[in-house]
């Protein structure tokens, strides 16, 4: 179908009328260079989530562009949409001789254009008239509600108060000096997510130092940086330490990773590195080392020696979103201690190598998870442990491992366990640890390269007693028969992967990817690709089922991918110069509870002539039509549809149209027939309808406006200049914005933003008491909101 598809298109596009004229423009190339840039600086400048670490370092070449003939494999395949083929092509061609400008760069054996035209933009070739002294800083405050989840398919968490509003704000320095352009950089982050106490906030500072050579050796140090620092290796399999999740990341195209060690400009929150970090190379080695000491948000247990899990908040909330001492036994925030060290060795060149890494984590409390007494429960569970009121009080005690909706809590149960009795370390405070080490390799073979990297955490058993029945004390006082599993028995404990393959030719890429991984592997640094967050579909979701609201972010929050297996395919194909399609197939089972699903995403992009674009996006996904049996199936159909006019001065309009409709199985205890028996056949479903405009204006290089307007019916995502956001209604709203983008002088830009999205009066209360006292049948409900968003950037 897809091959008649494109045989179709060409025909008529090959049939296409050539205008009867054609204008040249007289306009100046260094501004038509900076006009055809600053939305992608624009867009870099906003990024958040786990692109935040990689836009910093994409900002840092942008404005000091590095000579190409000194740049390494990490430093090149870190510019978005360059691929391992292309960076170890400009590889080969620095070794047939000096780079001397843009003509020997484009004929580097194996770089494709697409890589070419995206690296030019960060490199130089001879950096000599570039300044030595950079500046920047940025400065955030918003009230657009935080979305912890960035997928339309996944659960998201939705938090608006704008009576406290966010604010983040950074700033950096760096001189560049020495023949080998060596950058010392110093910085600084204030971090204040929206709805946080004004006490509580995320403060950053580092010192860095960059391409530092080591006397008349072959070796560098890439960076040593102390203060706050990122990491990251290999496939993010092992240590990645972001707060964020993203779903389908493959690191490619723009979901590249900050590989390596780099200083931290970033939201990160709580997986914070504090201390100090370093990375050493030459052509064929590499090595990275790290040692963080910073403390974590943790659930606390109630014997307050012990904590539960860690927790990922936005906003942080000490005390929970009820703020009661009788359920939340410890403040929230800050709660424990963690002491990370960890290394990664690489030994190969270019695109050829194979890695080791290692880490280890030390913590001053405790790892109990003591979920039925701590997490689970309710607002009229007054007892933490589990007895037969659970289930006249709707205790989500009682619901745990049993309710079939849930059918992920096998994997609440596999949460990591720690024994104090086998930890070894000169850290006095250390009271339990988690550590992770494995393998990474990449093998390129022409326009080929094949990636993957193995995991292992290594844990301990103990005979007769499982992690969820007892707690640290028992383990201990009782003497059960606990086994340590050796750092080197590969295969007997918990263990991750991820395998890919990507071809690139002209025209065309294709990428698979193969992941498996195993319930038990409970490690809070990884990132790698995945569809659903951990604890997806658990009575994590169920905020009504524990003790606080909060702790739903144990799902909403978490970084982590959900345990599963699955085989993704994803390609690009220029069909023709006016034809772009894309497609991603994945498939792949929860190991939770064994539940299949699949989503198929098919984009076709259409430029009948120049200044028109088509964009159709069309999506198919469903979980559990391979068992009749499932609790829970559903079947999901979007359909996205966008017109594209590009005007003169870089203009734009584009008209929006979405229609989604999703069935799924009805809920036995949220829906009734008429003769008020569960229903337990048929589905339920809506469709979900929107659409929209936005207008882009530049009126000239100094002054840009910007707005939009959708109409929402069901739910929706939907991108508003740099933010994303998210609506669900089903009576219907309107959704206003615009932003206004002012340049006073070359080096500032300000930002100013305003929302206003008005919900259509609904009922959906059958009754209601007013402040009063009154009832009242049949409640009308209306709801307005307005947002507003102030940026400020300025870089010399």
């Amino acid at each position: 179908m897809i091959c008649i598809i494109i045989l179709f298109f060409n025909f008529i596009l090959y049939a296409e009328v050539i205008p009867d004229s054609i204008q040249f423009s007289n306009q100046d190339y260094s501004e038509k260079d900076f006009l055809s840039s600053s939305y992608k600086i624009e867009r870099w400048l906003s990024s958040e989530g786990n692109s935040e670490g990689a836009s910093e370092v994409w900002l840092d070449r942008y404005f000091e562009p590095r000579n190409i003939n000194l740049m390494n494999y990490d430093d090149i395949l870190a510019f978005p949409s360059l691929s391992p083929i292309d960076a170890n092509a400009v590889i080969v061609q620095q070794k047939r001789g000096y780079i001397n400008g843009t003509f020997e760069l484009k004929n580097s054996p194996g770089i494709s254009r697409y890589g070419y035209k995206n690296l030019i933009n960060f490199i130089d070739f001879d950096n000599s008239k570039n300044r030595r002294f950079h500046f920047r800083y940025s400065s955030l405050i918003r009230s657009i509600p935080i979305t912890t989840n960035p997928d339309v398919d996944g659960s998201e968490y939705i938090y608006s108060y704008s009576d406290r509003p966010g604010q983040f704000h950074k700033v950096s320095s760096s001189f560049i000096f020495g023949e080998n352009q060596s950058i010392f950089k110093i910085g600084g982050v204030f971090n204040q997510e929206m709805g946080q106490p004004k006490d509580l906030s995320t403060t950053k500072r580092f010192l860095e130092l960059s391409y530092i050579p080591i006397l008349k050796t072959s070796f560098q140090f890439d960076k040593i940086v102390i203060g706050n620092f990122s990491a990251s290796f290999g496939q993010g399999v092992i240590f990645e330490n972001t707060d964020h999740f993203s779903p389908r990341r493959t690191g490619y195209g723009f979901t590249k990773r900050n590989n390596g060690i780099n200083s931290d400009l970033t939201r990160t929150s709580q997986y914070v590195l504090d201390g100090l970090a370093f990375q050493i190379s030459n052509k064929k080695i590499r090595f990275s080392y790290f040692r963080s000491e910073a403390p974590r948000d943790a659930i606390i247990n109630q014997d307050l020696e012990s904590f539960s899990s860690l927790i990922v908040m936005q906003p942080r909330l000490p005390w929970g979103m009820n703020e009661d001492s009788d359920k939340v036994y410890d403040k929230i925030t800050s709660s424990i201690i963690e002491r990370t060290m960890g290394w990664n060795l690489r030994l190969g060149e270019g695109s050829n190598y194979v890695g080791f890494s290692f880490y280890r984590s030390l913590y001053n409390k405790y790892i109990n998870p003591s979920v039925i007494e701590t997490i689970l429960g309710g607002a009229d569970d007054d007892n933490p442990e589990l007895d037969i009121s659970d289930y006249d009080d709707y205790s989500g005690d009682a619901y745990y491992l049993g309710y079939y909706t849930n059918s992920a809590d096998p994997e609440i149960a596999a949460m990591y366990f720690s024994n104090p009795e086998f930890i070894k370390s000169s850290w006095d405070a250390a009271k339990s640890f988690r550590r992770v080490l494995g393998a990474d390799f990449s093998k390129s073979f022409k326009n080929i390269v094949f990636q993957g990297e193995y995991a292992e955490m290594p844990k301990y058993t103990c005979l007769g007693i499982t992690d969820q029945e007892s707690s640290i004390k028992s383990v201990v006082e009782e003497q059960f028969d606990c086994v340590k599993d050796s750092v080197l028995s590969f295969g007997n404990n918990p263990k991750a992967m991820v395998l890919n393959a990507f071809a690139q030719f002209d025209n065309i890429n294709f990428l698979l990817l193969y992941r498996k991984y195993d319930l038990e592997f409970d490690n809070p640094y990884h990132r790698s690709f995945s569809n659903y967050q951990r604890y997806k579909t658990s009575i994590f979701e169920d905020t009504y089922w524990l003790e606080d609201p909060v702790y739903g972010f144990l799902h909403s929050g978490n970084p982590q991918p959900q345990s599963e297996e699955g085989v993704f395919f994803s390609s690009r194909y220029q069909a023709h110069r006016s034809i772009v399609l894309r497609c991603n197939i994945d498939a792949w089972n929860r190991l939770a509870d064994n539940t299949r699903y699949y989503r198929t995403v098919v984009n076709f992009e259409w430029r009948p002539v120049f200044n028109y674009r088509i964009y159709i996006r069309q999506k198919w996904q469903e979980r559990g039509q391979f068992n009749i049996f499932h609790p829970s199936p559903y079947d999901s159909r979007e359909t996205v549809v966008r017109f594209l006019l590009r005007l003169s001065n870089y203009d734009n309009l584009q008209l929006t149209y979405i229609r989604g409709y999703t069935t799924f199985s009805p809920r036995p205890r949220l829906t009734d027939s008429e003769i008020s028996s569960n229903m337990l056949i048929g589905d339920i479903g809506s469709p979900d309808i929107s659409l929209g405009f936005s207008l882009n204006h530049n009126m000239d290089n100094r002054l840009a406006i910007k707005g939009g307007s959708v109409f929402v019916k069901g739910f929706i995502w939907y991108i508003e200049d740099t933010d994303f956001r998210v609506f669900d209604s089903e009576s219907g709203a309107i959704h206003n914005w615009v932003s206004i983008r002012f340049r006073p002088v070359e080096s500032l830009s300000v930002n100013l933003k305003y929302t206003i999205t008005n919900y259509f009066t609904s009922t959906t209360v059958t009754e209601a008491q007013t402040t009063s006292g009154y009832w009242i049948d049949n409640p009308a409900i209306s709801n307005k909101e307005s947002n507003y968003r102030i940026q400020i950037d300025y870089a010399f």
